[in-house]
């Protein structure tokens, strides 16, 4: 009888906890910043980096993952319109302006978003931008009117 008593205190005094399913991240540092409109997440060194699945249930480890809001993208109204031309292309781009009444600048960006080429467009109707000395792949071309309205067009760059 002693033993069974024993061996129900020792039982009962046991207390049951279900592990939390809230995600977590262990790392060195990090932090998360919300202003109610934005929120900035960050960390830094994480030791482990796998991840898991079973079924529907997925548990990543290493990486910071945020929930992923996607947003649309409004097309910009401009009071001129652009043609661009050859695309993809191999020595050049020829860009032909219709109505343009304003000066625009046009940039040329890698797919890093680093600057190659900037020239100012005066009403003129036609700009040529030489992209022989740059290596195939994607560029963004970037065009900026008064007002900051922005529009970009992709480029591709064969050879």
């Amino acid at each position: 009888m002693k033993k069974l008593l024993l061996l129900f205190v020792l039982i009962s005094s046991f207390r049951t906890t279900a592990q939390s399913l809230s995600p977590d991240v262990i790392a060195t540092a990090g932090t998360s910043f919300n202003d109610g409109t934005s929120q900035l997440d960050w960390t830094m060194g994480e030791p482990f980096t796998s991840s898991f699945s079973a079924g529907s249930d997925v548990l990543t480890q290493g990486f910071h993952q945020p929930n992923l809001l996607a947003t649309s993208i409004n097309n910009v109204e401009t009071n001129y319109s652009l043609l661009v031309y050859p695309n993809p292309s191999i020595d050049y781009i020829q860009l032909q302006f219709q109505n343009l009444k304003e000066t625009v600048t046009v940039d040329l960006l890698s797919s890093d978003g680093k600057l190659l080429q900037s020239s100012l467009v005066n009403t003129a109707s036609e700009l040529q931008m030489d992209m022989s000395k740059y290596a195939a792949g994607a560029y963004l071309l970037s065009v900026k009117d008064s007002h900051s309205k922005v529009k970009t067009y992709q480029v591709i760059k064969l050879k």
